[in-house]
């Protein structure tokens, strides 16, 4: 089956891609395809799709006539059509039709989570805690009391953290004397021209690079390329295609020129070809084994401290070998499932989560160099999904550096009012968030984390996608404390081997132990890594899978208990 990757939406200057069937095919040629490959998620999430655009009495006929006989002779069409019924409210009427059918079955037949999450005891209450969370965090409206929410707790008091966290700070002074020499990174200029000509050799491009100006960045880059892939495994073979674009920010053209050549060769190796019972195109060898976790007898990833909405239930998947520290400045070998790393994965397999991002995927000059960019990732994910807003950590900046001020001069002059909020987490990783507010309502964020504040705080303001230059903005709230980007928490080491040093030790101290796999390709040569951090947050999404994290609710209460 041929896919191509279509953009659906654009949320927060974000992209949101579907692939879709390449062949004008009709409902029962693509319930018949489903029926032979039913993890096949492309297909499954198109037909889900097109289902809601149904007439609903169509679909209260395909319900009546795969219910004659309570589903048993066409479990993948039953299972679609009652997820169907879940997901789209002009269904929902129809749930009833399915009194009858053995509802834990159907989970056998579909790839996604979404009838898993269903049957949670406890998540209709946490689907009532995601909407409050979720205004609070994209529009900043304040919650309510925990006494005067109406709902019970959706985390019980034994599972809250408990202790003082182990800090980056702590971990830059006990590191003294062991890290590494300062090392300056590679040129800007060397890095791009290098990454710009293998990535052309690879005719990933897709026309010239462009200006816009979508974001507070004074130098913003743009370019298109293209996805082509192949995916045989199991019962699936297909292909997938379609044009992708990638962004570069900066305080000047060599900054944004390396960022999104950068961007790039990290977008580019993150979608992988699959044949032969292997991952294709790599510099490193991944034979795929399909196994459950207690199944593996190799070190792996333990799924039930990953952050999953629904709990692992045993599901055969594929893993290969990636690795994590070893506590001794080594590492160890360990066993990763590949749906957690590769963009648009369609083995045959089920999922464990509802969509996956890119948070946790860099790429560097060095292997070193993409780690800590991941990390670093994965950490500010984390700061969006667990740390609410609140006006205390609210504040302005001003500086030193002729070159900053000039810009903040110029946002100025334009009536753009940017403003910050200090996310840093409770283990001391700096992290803040920029936020401009529209002049009819609307906000714009942006997020930086980095061991240097200065670096983080300019990173979250240059990704802001308001434009610039650009329409007057909406007034900072008064009375905002100013903070002088200078004196900004600085643990960085000069080296990205002592950073990750640093990053690993904190991580690891807090019982966060990351792995990572390498995904250098083979035609390019450029080091690309997925970081992963069980127990860390993978989606700062509030919807209807989520499931209120131990972390958010401690930093929820304390926000009343001050």
């Amino acid at each position: 089956m041929r896919y191509e990757l279509k953009l659906m939406d654009t949320q927060a200057g974000v992209g949101c891609f579907a692939a879709m069937p390449k062949q004008n095919l009709s409902f029962s040629a693509m319930v018949d395809h489903l029926r032979q490959a039913p993890y096949d998620t492309y297909m499954h999430e198109h037909l889900l799709d097109g289902l809601g655009r149904h007439r609903p009495k169509k679909v209260e006929k395909l319900i009546s006539g795969v219910m004659k006989d309570n589903g048993s002779s066409d479990p993948v069409l039953t299972a679609l059509l009652y997820e169907a019924c879940l997901v789209h409210g002009r269904l929902e009427k129809y749930l009833p039709m399915f009194d009858g059918v053995d509802v834990n079955s159907l989970n056998d037949h579909l790839p996604t989570i979404r009838i898993r999450s269903h049957q949670l005891e406890d998540q209709p209450l946490h689907r009532q805690w995601a909407p409050l969370f979720a205004n609070n965090f994209s529009f900043h409206e304040p919650l309510p009391a925990p006494e005067e929410a109406g709902l019970a707790a959706p985390v019980n008091e034994d599972a809250l953290p408990s202790g003082e966290a182990y800090t980056a700070k702590q971990a830059r002074h006990e590191l003294e004397g062991s890290l590494p020499e300062p090392k300056e990174r590679k040129p800007l200029e060397e890095t791009s021209a290098y990454a710009l000509s293998v990535l052309e050799k690879a005719d990933a491009f897709i026309g010239p690079a462009m200006a816009h100006k979508a974001s507070l960045s004074p130098v913003n880059r743009l370019r298109h390329w293209m996805v082509d892939v192949r995916c045989s495994n199991g019962r699936h073979s297909d292909s997938l295609s379609g044009m992708q674009t990638c962004y570069g920010r900066g305080l000047a053209e060599a900054n944004a020129e390396a960022s999104y050549s950068m961007e790039l060769a990290e977008r580019f190796s993150s979608y992988a070809s699959f044949g032969g019972n292997a991952i294709r195109g790599y510099m490193n060898n991944y034979p795929l084994s399909l196994a459950a976790f207690n199944e593996l007898e190799q070190e792996a990833i333990d799924l039930n401290k990953v952050r999953l909405e629904v709990p692992y239930s045993g599901q055969r998947i594929n893993w290969f070998e990636g690795h994590r520290p070893d506590g001794a400045g080594g590492t160890s070998p360990i066993m990763i499932p590949a749906q957690f790393v590769f963009l648009f994965c369609n083995l045959d397999e089920q999922h464990l989560f509802s969509a996956l991002s890119s948070t946790g995927l860099a790429s560097g000059n060095t292997l070193a160099e993409a780690k800590v960019s991941a990390l670093l990732e994965v950490i500010e994910r984390d700061a969006d999904a667990t740390i609410p807003f609140d006006m205390s950590r609210a504040f302005r900046i001003e500086s030193d550096d002729p070159q900053v001020n000039f810009l903040l001069e110029q946002y100025e002059e334009m009536g753009i009012h940017v403003w910050f909020l200090d996310m840093t987490p409770e283990f001391g990783v700096p992290c803040y968030k920029s936020v401009v507010l529209g002049a009819r309502g609307g906000l714009d964020k942006g997020s930086g984390s980095d061991l240097n504040g200065r670096s983080a705080l300019l990173s979250a303001m240059t990704e802001t996608p308001y434009p610039f230059p650009g329409p007057k903005s909406a007034p900072a709230p008064e009375g905002l404390p100013v903070r002088k980007l200078e004196d900004l928490p600085d643990h960085s080491t000069g080296s990205a081997d002592g950073d990750l040093m640093v990053l690993e030790k904190t991580l690891m101290e807090n019982g966060f132990v990351p792995a990572y796999a390498d995904m250098t390709r083979k035609d390019l040569r450029i080091p690309v890594t997925r970081a992963i951090v069980p127990g860390l947050e993978i989606n700062s999404d509030f919807d209807r899978y989520t499931r209120i994290s131990p972390r958010l609710w401690a930093n929820y209460l304390r926000m009343f208990a001050r």
